[in-house]
């Protein structure tokens, strides 16, 4: 190492000594009321509460629908319904459908143009009347929106099929908008739902979408709701049970599941090594939110950044952390460290030194 340092052209970087690292951390011992704060913390991967919040909207037409109308009239020798018997099956016209144009114009023939933008389908059902009453006998008319193009939602990503369809006016929810798309193609646990609006974007994993209804959001015009593949994993580093494969070893383990306990990922890391750990020392690092180090009651400065570095310890020494480490939430790419115990120093000195030795006393024996 000597020789790799030494060569050297330039040095740079510096972490502090391992007694005092310029990365501050503080070390939070695992007991009963820290466990339940953690616990009892509100997830990370839902959506904000200003997304949450959003009601059904309002859907009135707009540019680029297909509408078509239907006029009634009370009776023959009107505008639209001819005088002479025979001639027309009902007393009311079908007009052809009709593509609300950029101008946010609707043409009602004998009515002129009426600017449907902004309108309720009853809206325009009265001003198409009112265009045309001077000429139409006691019209009445019936307005359908055929095809809802200005009110679209996207749903695209690690899903079946790639939608887009408009917005009724009963609005959409969120898991009815990736139905219409036939679902995730990989688990819940593993699929994040990323939602587009008005030039922001949040995230939720589905798993918490479908655990919570407050999750399961109202749609928006506009909206484009993208589901993204991306597992979770945490590191299991030290004196892991793994460390005795004899397969090749991958201290990377995904989570695999919606949520996951320290002791679940203890257990999915192989479990303690019988010989080689310290059960009083086993640690997790992870970046944690400042607001929830002040509640663990840590001396934090106003100025603190939103995440810093801890260190969680869990003394597998004490029966009780057994139930704690069963509570405790493992966050994606928190780090598990296993210490080794203090004897397995001891026996790694005596793998160095015995074969001199044996070779020592081989030389005597020859050399008498």
């Amino acid at each position: 190492m000597g020789g790799v340092i030494d060569s050297a052209r330039s040095h740079t970087g510096d972490p502090g000594p391992a007694n005092h690292p310029k990365l501050a951390y503080p070390l939070v011992l695992l007991d009963p009321d820290n466990v339940a704060l953690l616990a009892n913390e509100p997830s990370t991967s839902g959506f904000d509460e200003r997304i949450t919040s959003t009601r059904a909207a309002d859907i009135r037409i707009g540019v680029g629908d297909i509408l078509s109308a239907t006029v009634f009239e009370a009776q023959a020798g009107g505008l639209f319904i001819p005088a002479q018997p025979g001639t027309s099956q009902g007393n009311f016209v079908q007009l052809p459908p009709q593509q609300v144009n950029s101008d946010g114009i609707f043409t009602v023939p004998f009515g002129g143009a009426i600017h449907a933008v902004g309108m309720t389908p009853v809206q325009l059902e009265r001003a198409i009347a009112g265009s045309i009453s001077h000429r139409a006998l006691e019209p009445q008319v019936i307005v359908t929106v055929q095809d809802r193009r200005s009110k679209d939602v996207n749903v695209t990503g690690d899903v079946n099929t790639s939608v887009r369809f408009g917005i009724d006016p009963g609005g959409v929810r969120l898991l009815g908008a990736i139905a219409r798309s036939g679902g995730p193609r990989f688990p819940t646990y593993e699929s994040m739902v990323t939602l587009q609006r008005d030039g922001h974007s949040d995230r939720a994993l589905l798993a918490d979408v479908l655990g919570d209804t407050r999750q399961n959001i109202e749609l928006s015009p506009g909206d484009n709701v993208v589901i993204t593949h991306e597992p979770r994993y945490f590191l299991a580093l030290g004196a892991i049970g793994q460390s005795a494969s004899i397969t090749q070893l991958n201290r990377r383990f995904p989570f695999e599941d919606s949520h996951l306990s320290m002791e679940d990922a203890i257990a999915r890391a192989g479990d303690l090594s019988d010989n080689l750990a310290n059960p009083a020392a086993v640690f997790l690092f992870r970046f944690e939110h400042t607001a929830v180090l002040r509640q663990l009651g840590l001396a934090i400065a106003a100025d603190a950044p939103p995440e810093m570095p801890v260190v969680y310890r869990a003394d597998f020494s004490n029966a009780s952390t057994l139930f704690l480490a069963s509570k405790f939430p493992m966050r994606n790419n928190d780090i598990i460290y296993v210490s080794d115990a203090p004897l397995v120093d001891y026996q790694k000195f005596l793998s160095i030194i015995l074969p001199f030795a044996q070779s020592g006393s081989n030389v005597r024996a020859f050399n008498p």
